[in-house]
């Protein structure tokens, strides 16, 4: 049982550590993106930011959770986590850019960070569960 919990504390650390190396790469190209974008897409700006970063930031995550948070995925690893992305990508857009037009006070980036964060913690319970499930005790839930 200890074993598990320590097991669990390690995967979920380095999971957080891999989270926010990604959260950087992410909200940095879609403050980025977002700016640039902005004029000429005023209705779509955050959408297209979105996917630009996401998808670059997506590449680094998946790279890290296979080789250093989990250490494993099978082939269809892959696609299980391009399947995750996807799901979190068009939730994250479609949240932000309904509270940016709810909330137009409030800087897109900032209501981005508050939308992500609460993908964060799905994430990580989908990844060990679904997507890098490789060993028994990233399966159970203590």
């Amino acid at each position: 049982m200890k074993k598990i919990q320590k097991e669990t504390y390690r995967t979920f650390s380095w999971f957080t550590l891999s989270a926010v190396a990604s959260f950087a790469i992410d909200i940095g190209l879609f403050w980025v993106f977002s700016r640039w974008l902005e004029e000429d897409s005023p209705v779509m700006y955050i959408t297209f930011a979105t996917v630009i970063a996401r998808t670059m930031s997506a590449v680094f995550n998946y790279t890290v959770n296979r080789r250093l948070v989990f250490k494993s995925g099978s082939k269809n690893s892959f696609l299980k986590y391009a399947a995750l992305v996807l799901f979190n990508m068009a939730a994250s857009a479609a949240l932000v850019t309904g509270l940016h037009f709810l909330f137009r006070f409030i800087n897109e980036t900032l209501l981005k960070v508050f939308v992500d964060f609460g993908l964060f913690i799905a994430g990580f319970l989908i990844q060990r569960a679904w997507v890098f499930a490789g060993k028994q005790g990233d399966r159970q839930f203590h």
